[in-house]
């Protein structure tokens, strides 16, 4: 999942929260009694944000236009916001927040740091201005300050709530999908070679343990690569790999490709079961291969943990009594 594309959907849902607000804001301002010249901002956002949501298809100019949205919020929307609603005694506060955690989320870069400079100076500059020319800011009674208030202050809340909540969702979407990378064979879904060596290291004392190492290679797989091509090898690696996946809960058991047209599983639980599903992988397997090739098979090794002193050296046994197996299946044809 790319970068860009959490960005955008995080802008499409500040673009439909600005509609929403707009809206309700029109509805509080009414309640609240300020002059329908208040509106007037609120109107305006809603257009702009209906414009930039029909854009936001456009991978030509959709950046532009959230860079250009943004500068039209800061710029234009705050300064008029601020002096038309009360000045400090209002929600400008809460807007410059609200603001400020958008634009961290969504822009990078220099944009970032153009955005959130520009908001700091701009917010500074509405302070200073209302110091030293307290006219120009509207006053308006207390109760309808404390209506306004009543509205605004849930309505920023529930803003940056979803702005938050949706960059968290994101986050970890994002770190699921890395996880998932990091552990599991692109092509067949099975663990990779690095997830199998972490749970080798895992295993800490073999004397004790209950697990079972196998090490499965096909045989004259090349002669599938070479005679109908690699999107026909990568095929029955697949069907091997869903064969068992079938047999073996990954969730209980680390069943990985070890590499190239190599398989390892660490098996938890009964041998003789083991045995079983093997020989279940085998012969489906087999049957399914020899329409491409009478001579592909499955060779595979099985060792009990506990008899080697550690991992590696169990490994490293398994690995020998694979290619014994293969010689053996050489010698016999």
């Amino acid at each position: 999942m790319k970068q860009v594309d959490i960005r955008l959907r995080l802008y499409k849902t500040v673009l439909f929260a600005g509609i929403a607000f707009s809206v309700i804001n029109v509805i509080g301002n009414f309640i609240s009694d300020f002059p329908f010249e208040m509106n007037y901002k609120w109107i305006a956002f809603f257009v702009i944000s209906i414009i930039a949501l029909h854009y936001t298809d456009n991978e030509r100019v959709s950046s532009h236009i959230m860079f250009g949205v943004f500068l039209i919020i800061i710029f234009i929307f705050l300064p008029i916001g601020y002096f038309a609603s009360g000045g400090a005694q209002n929600n400008a506060s809460g807007y410059a927040l609200a603001f400020l955690i958008t634009i961290s989320f969504i822009f990078v870069g220099k944009k970032r740091l153009f955005l959130v400079g520009a908001l700091t100076l701009v917010f500074v500059g509405l302070q200073i201005t209302e110091f030293y020319y307290p006219t120009l800011v509207s006053v308006y009674s207390r109760e309808t300050q404390f209506i306004d208030h009543m509205i605004q202050i849930p309505l920023l809340i529930i803003i940056c709530f979803v702005v938050l909540n949706l960059f968290s969702k994101e986050y970890e979407r994002v770190n699921q999908k890395l996880s998932l990378y990091a552990t599991r064979d692109e092509l067949t879904g099975l663990y990779n070679r690095r997830a199998f060596n972490r749970s080798m290291d895992e295993i800490k004392e073999t004397a004790e343990s209950d697990a079972h190492l196998v090490m499965l290679d096909l045989d004259n797989f090349k002669m599938i690569n070479d005679l109908y091509g690699h999107h026909t090898g990568d095929a029955v690696l697949i069907k091997l790999a869903d064969l068992l996946k079938r047999e073996f809960d990954l969730s209980q058991h680390m069943v990985s490709r070890w590499g190239g047209d190599e398989f390892a599983i660490i098996y938890y639980g009964d041998l003789q079961l083991l045995s079983e599903k093997l020989n279940v992988v085998q012969e489906t397997f087999e049957d399914y291969v020899k329409k491409y090739n009478e001579t592909t098979g499955v060779t595979l090794s099985i060792i009990s943990l506990r008899n080697y002193n550690s991992g590696s050296e169990g490994l490293v046994a398994a690995d020998h009594m694979l290619y014994a197996e293969k010689r053996k299946k050489s010698n016999s044809r």
